[in-house]
């Protein structure tokens, strides 16, 4: 398998076909997060995967609620996100347990900070796993962040303290993706020899 390749080709999808996924295929997209890196092996992801459209229903209904006291901009990417959550048949809720900061917040800095954003990097790192196995096994994913302004609300519906730090919808693609250009490496890339 060329990794580049399907690296270049993942592409976000949000609007998805109203077909199950197989329980065997969501195990298989979360085991491939589990075996991202993350600091001295903490594993600091939790995941909740929603397919029980009532529980889908009040989620977006509470994070609905909530976007109407926005700046009407920031509400219409807000509606838009709840869309794409709406049309998928599954969101799986990532959480940071914050195995390590929690130790080491009494320190503050330099440790609190550090192994905070540590933490954030290597539960990033499971995403894009996710996302790279959902799209060869031909599903299409968003990673979403708007929601998290609501993540108060997400995180009393699903009885969790643990920290949310994404939203992810997952589905069989409706839709291509689109393509977007990246910059030369010219422009983010500098050699010092």
């Amino acid at each position: 398998m060329d990794i580049l390749k399907l690296i270049k080709e993942r592409r976000t999808i949000r609007k998805y076909k109203n077909k199950p996924i197989p329980k065997k295929i969501i195990e298989k997209i979360i085991e491939a997060g589990t075996w991202a890196p993350s600091p001295h092996n903490s594993q600091p992801w939790r995941f909740i995967i929603i397919e029980n459209k009532k529980l889908k229903n009040q989620l977006i209904d509470r994070l609905g609620t909530l976007s109407n006291k926005f700046l009407t901009s920031f509400k219409i990417l807000f509606k838009t996100t709840l869309a794409i959550m709406e049309n998928a048949p599954l969101i799986i809720l990532v959480y940071n347990t914050k195995f390590l900061s929690k130790k080491t917040f009494p320190f503050g800095k330099p440790y609190f900070p550090v192994t905070y954003i540590s933490e954030l990097e290597g539960i990033s790192a499971a995403i894009q796993n996710m996302h790279l196995v959902a799209s060869s096994l031909g599903l299409g994913m968003a990673w979403l962040t708007i929601p998290l302004f609501g993540s108060a609300e997400v995180n009393k519906l699903m009885k969790t303290d643990n920290e949310l730090v994404a939203i992810l919808t997952l589905g069989y693609p409706q839709e291509e993706g689109k393509v977007f250009s990246r910059k030369k490496l010219s422009e983010t890339l500098r050699y010092i020899k």
